[in-house]
């Protein structure tokens, strides 16, 4: 760094040389004024006090550090920050720059650019300032990005500034300290990884910034925000932003700035990312390149003046990534062809067997042979592969499953984890016997697995190979652990060499892919192919919250996915068709799978009893004021609940819709109960006629209802806009109070016109999307109908082949026979028509 006047003034009071200063100071990256740099320079010294009383990892810092230049590590500039803060703490210093002496604690505006400097301004009232704890870990983070910094040429890494967010929000109160544990003094670098940052090998929750970090410091890797780093070099081009200003209004008594602007920002994709994109099997023409960003400032905005970066992150919850969108229709290859798989498949079977036919073969070779059949067989991704295990039979499996993927000598089987949505489905105990003794439905397990035979050879292939069991535990490591990188190492060779030698473009992600287009081909269902393989699409993710399916159907979908792929492939090898084997059948497995919402309809048709006799039961009561409020309350509940079981409506907020935004005619509903500015989330509907008819009954009940109340104004009112507007904007649906006030239809006020169902309010998608499933409707209809297509696959848009009246011309036979299974039925109120 070029030597500033202020950075003169330091070395002069410091006596240290000016090369020195600098070089310690490039590696903090301060900003140009050197704000609370006594307070920077005190609080650095405390963090490599605390690091010094760690010596298991400071010396793997110093290790790390000795592999490049002769002083890149921080360490090695105690002396010199020894004497800068016996300088400073003397007091002010006449000559010395007024932010030098800064304790207003701010930070903003160097953030982004000097992470490290502002993580270290931290006033000594903090909560953490005296946990040794606390600076134990900024002295790890401190160092690795010293080290970091040196070795990519100063560039500001984004694993940079990612640690230093976590440190700073820890100090700032806004993570707990929990977060941060005592490091032990005779921990290595490599210890303190896996024990204070990993948990069940991922990054714990919290510090994943800290980890990003530290494991690239541990593997010599890194990358600069500009996308370049890490010896790839290249950079992106700059962002390019767009603003759309709407002016004010002259007679605006605030004339200052503009009414209200929009701003779009857009940057190109760096090398980095789109080498990854090239691993997944993305082609150079289709890569996605550009990111946008949207947000809407307004005059009343907090965040009007403020720095885009700063924008950016305090509405980090409003902004749309595309990227991040986990797109893939758009995105990626078609599935491979036959011939190509067929070419794995024997590249698999030549890595196992070894060149001499199971003679002199290469230990690492053999178990990438197999790890290659498994990511072809079973689909998984490649780092569940990996963990594999091996059992002796079904009767050592452990009692926890989730997450277990195993193999069983004994049944020849595979053990299965089936991906779950249990974090979003906490149910209470009394919604649980509500569904499994009201409704008869079976437990959901979210947490279990599904145990398959597969009709190939696999299981033989695995039963030849040594195994040796860890310690006193049941189970052998398929792949040892340490041997896993240079398994795979040896598979992602093969896949090259297949590559070079056939003129493909093969990837471990596209083969491991190749079982869930197979299952999606079955099934027609992105979700069966997610549960059955673990590969995660936006729609998959979202869509599994609202699904339960008998784990029996699972196995057989496998079966038949698997059975199908193998007769296609076995035409382009050597193996005749009679050698292929019939899936080996476990014992029957059991349960349901996906949403802890395991609906019957049985549970439906008790509910819509229920909601008749409070009806009938009202309707009997002696005409009064109490009891026309009484059989509207009950009417309007009986049909928001067959809204929400016909249509699957997200109860998020209010059951709002209104009459203007249905055609009685056709049937057809517009929904938009999930949206924002873009009304990129409404769908259409289709609404049965007996629905219809109910809702005609509705408008006769309000008529009468509304003669009987005519000294409740307000009710009146209401009521009159609703019947007398020809496109009146106020809610079709409400409930009256006991003070005869309008009250919305909410969940929970819902909740609290039926107590008896404890289930949440949007039962009814649970329910609709895995009947619609069960009686065989196509997975296109279905997520359409619910507002689950997945990117590229938009009903209606300008490239569809789908039609509305095509798609509930399918749906509404099923639509019918779901009516009369539950006995909704159109209901009269208080109309005698």
């Amino acid at each position: 760094m070029n030597i500033s006047v202020d950075v003169e003034r330091l070395v002069e009071l410091s006596q240290v040389s000016g090369s020195e200063v600098a070089s310690l100071l490039e590696l903090l990256r301060p900003p140009e004024d050197m704000t609370h740099l006594e307070l920077v320079m005190s609080n650095l010294q405390k963090a490599l006090r605390a690091l010094c009383d760690t010596p298991g990892v400071m010396h793997s810092l110093q290790e790390e550090a000795s592999k490049g230049e002769s002083r890149t590590g921080i360490l090695a500039y105690q002396d010199v920050l020894d004497r800068i803060v016996a300088v400073l703490a003397g007091g002010r210093v006449p000559g010395s720059p007024d932010s030098w002496w800064s304790r207003t604690g701010r930070q903003r505006g160097i953030i982004n650019e000097h992470p490290e400097w502002a993580m270290l301004i931290l006033l000594p009232d903090s909560a953490c300032h005296d946990s040794s704890v606390y600076w134990q870990h900024a002295g790890v983070v401190l160092a690795c990005a010293a080290l970091q910094r040196a070795r990519h040429g100063g560039g500001v890494g984004s694993e940079i500034t990612a640690a230093c967010r976590v440190i700073r929000s820890v100090a700032n109160g806004n993570q707990p300290m929990g977060l941060l544990n005592p490091v032990a003094a005779e921990l290595a670098l490599t210890d303190y990884h896996a024990q204070h940052l990993l948990e069940a090998g991922e990054p714990r929750h919290g510090v994943e910034g800290v980890e990003l970090l530290v494991r690239k410091v541990l593997v010599y890797q890194g990358k600069s925000r500009e996308g370049g780093g890490g010896g790839g070099g290249g950079h992106a081009s700059p962002p390019s932003t767009e603003t759309h200003v709407e002016s004010r209004d002259e007679a605006d008594p605030e004339p200052e700035g503009p009414e209200r602007s929009v701003q779009v920002m857009e940057v190109p994709g760096g090398l980095p990312a789109q080498r990854r994109q090239l691993t997944v099997g993305l082609h150079p023409d289709e890569m996605q390149t550009m990111r946008g960003v949207t947000f809407v400032e307004r005059k009343a905005s907090p965040t009007a003046g403020h720095d885009l970066v700063d924008v950016y992150r305090y509405q980090k919850g409003h902004l749309h990534h595309i990227s991040r969108n986990n797109q893939r229709l758009p995105y990626r290859y078609a599935s491979l062809s036959h011939i190509e798989l067929a070419v794995v498949a024997q590249q698999a079977y030549d890595l196992y067997a070894g060149k001499k036919r199971f003679e002199d073969r290469d230990a690492d070779g053999e178990l990438a042979g197999v790890l290659l059949m498994l990511m072809l067989w079973l689909g998984r991704p490649v780092d569940q592969l990996l963990t594999m295990r091996i059992y002796s039979g079904r009767q050592a499996l452990p009692k926890n499953r989730k997450d277990l993927l195993a193999y069983l000598l004994e049944e020849e089987a595979f053990v299965l984890p089936i991906p779950s949505p249990a974090a979003r489905n906490t149910l209470q105990d009394d919604a649980k016997r509500l569904l499994e003794r009201a409704g008869e439905a079976p437990p959901a397990l979210t947490d279990e697995v599904v145990i398959i035979g597969l009709p190939v050879r696999v299981g033989q292939f695995i039963s030849r190979i040594q195994r040796q069991h860890q310690g006193r535990s049941r189970y052998a490591e398929l792949f040892p652990a340490d041997r896993r990188e240079a398994i795979h190492t040896a598979m992602s060779q093969a896949v090259s060499t297949i590559n070079r030698a056939h003129r493909m473009r093969l990837t471990p992600l596209r083969i491991s892919q190749t079982l869930f287009d197979e299952i999606v081909r079955h099934s027609s269902d992105w979700v069966d192919g997610y549960l059955l393989t673990g590969h995660a699409f936006t729609v998959t993710e979202v869509a599994v919250h609202y699904y339960s399916v008998p784990a029996t159907y699972l196995e057989s979908l496998f079966c038949r996915a698997v059975a199908s792929l193998r007769d296609a492939l076995y035409r382009h090898l050597t193996i005749e068709e009679a050698n292929a084997l019939e899936p080996v059948r476990p014992p029957s497995n059991a349960g349901d799978h996906g949403s802890k919402l395991n609906i019957r309809p049985r549970l439906v048709r008790r509910l819509v009893d229920h909601l008749q006799h409070e009806l009938r039961a009202a309707r009997r009561l002696p005409p009064s004021e109490e009891s026309a409020r009484q059989v509207h309350n009950h009417l309007v509940a009986y049909i928001a609940f067959w809204v929400l079981f016909a249509t699957g409506y997200r109860a998020v907020n209010d059951l709002v819709f209104r009459w203007r935004e249905i055609d009685l005619e056709t049937g057809l509903l517009v929904i938009s109960d999930k949206e924002h500015e873009s009304m990129s989330q409404s769908r259409v509907v289709w609404l049965l006629p007996q629905l219809r008819e109910q809702l005609h009954l509705y408008a006769w009940h309000l008529e009468v209802l509304q003669m009987q109340l005519y000294q409740r104004v307000t009710l009146y009112d209401h009521i009159e806009s609703l019947l007398g507007d020809p496109c009146p904007d106020v809610p079709l649906l409400f409930f009256v109070s006991e003070s005869w006030q309008m009250v919305k239809i909410s969940p929970k006020n819902l909740r609290r016109q039926v107590p008896l169902f404890s289930l949440p309010i949007n039962a009814g998608r649970h329910y609709l999307r895995s009947r619609l499933r069960a009686e065989g409707c196509r997975g296109e209809l279905v997520n359409a109908f619910m507002g689950h297509a997945q990117h590229g696959q938009e009903p209606f848009a300008a490239l569809s082949t789908l039609s509305p009246v095509s798609m509930f011309a399918e749906l509404a036979p099923v639509m019918e026979k779901l009516r009369r299974e539950a006995g909704w039925t159109p209901q009269r109120g208080m109309a005698d028509v």
